[in-house]
């Protein structure tokens, strides 16, 4: 059966030196038979907001897909952190290789979009999120009832039991925006996590992308471009010529059952702290207060991962998809 789903994103992959791994999760939900992608939504994270409207637009155009696509807003849920967060909305030094839209031009927002789309068809579409949690966040602000009209959630976000990618403390996509994610993660929506701890495990390097650019496809000669100074940025700082499928392994969980093992748990995100904003603290109910309190779980969070699986999957919908472009 296919699952309608609308994906919320921060693409990079047309501004060089930003992390252009949403754009693969894109492809792969793209290509993907189980998924029918009723709407895209950009949020401010991996590269300003407008940007990563930007990039979304020409992969869709590039590959003649008609996709409602709209775009949240430049900042974070509340002032004091997108006054905290201000570097995420600036970084003009990055060289963009995708046309630079203006989403001001669109008619709704991304959260209009989220709330407009589900209250139409209650329990009908999941959201996939695969950047900060702002524009959702934003749309159940609007809209009191929506959380028991999505059918469900699927988020790349969090760090269960390993440290951080951005603090030792936090991943990414939460540390963008905790007052976001804390409302998310307490909105009741039937939710999956798909945490570092399971997003660490898979890999792209050199040799995958030389396949994709080997066709001279433009398209194909855009990803190059595109991905190319991210796989030196990585090195720099990891001493690998290779970057994580974060986002590609949350699409494909939401889709493929067997790709993930999940643990059920009651996750809250840190809001307050100086040096833990962000942090996702996962009580499975193994800690003393946790087995005195015994808290009802509020997500299923991954901890394992078939890494054959969804090799498999992403080299058969992404790699060999680009490799064949004609």
């Amino acid at each position: 059966m296919t699952k309608k789903v609308i994906i919320d994103t921060d693409p990079a992959m047309g501004s060089k030196g930003g992390d252009p791994e949403d754009s693969f999760a894109l492809l792969l939900a793209l290509n993907s038979p189980e998924l029918e992608v009723v709407g895209i939504t950009t949020v401010q994270g991996n590269v300003p907001v407008e940007r990563g409207y930007s990039n979304a637009a020409y992969l869709l155009s590039a590959l003649d897909k008609d996709i409602p696509l709209h775009a949240g807003p430049a900042q974070a849920l509340t002032p004091e952190r997108s006054a905290q967060r201000q570097g995420l909305s600036k970084r003009e030094n990055m060289e963009q290789i995708a046309p630079l839209l203006n989403p001001e031009d669109q008619e709704i927002s991304a959260a209009e979009f989220i709330v407009n789309a589900c209250l139409a068809s209650p329990g009908e579409i999941e959201l996939v999120t695969i950047g900060p949690l702002t524009n959702v966040a934003l749309a159940l602000q609007m809209e009191p009832s929506l959380a028991g009209a999505i059918a469900g959630l699927t988020m790349m976000a969090g760090a269960a039991k390993i440290p951080g990618n951005i603090t030792p403390a936090a991943e990414f996509n939460v540390w963008a925006d905790p007052e976001a994610a804390d409302l998310v993660f307490r909105a009741g929506i039937p939710q999956k996590m798909i945490p570092l701890d399971v997003c660490h495990q898979t890999n792209m390097g050199v040799s995958e992308l030389k396949r994709i650019g080997d066709n001279p496809h433009p398209f194909c000669q855009f990803v190059q471009e595109a991905v190319t100074p991210w796989l030196s940025i990585r090195s720099d700082y990891s001493g690998e010529e290779s970057f994580h499928l974060y986002d590609s392994l949350a699409m494909a969980a939401a889709f493929h059952d067997g790709v993930a093992g999940y643990e059920d748990a009651y996750v809250v995100v840190e809001t307050e702290g100086h040096y833990t904003a962000g942090a996702t603290v996962c009580e499975f109910n193994e800690s003393i207060i946790g087995r005195i309190l015994k808290r009802e779980p509020n997500t299923r969070v991954a901890l394992e991962v078939d890494v054959e699986l969804f090799n498999q999957i992403f080299s058969e919908r992404v790699i060999e998809y680009l490799r064949q472009l004609k």
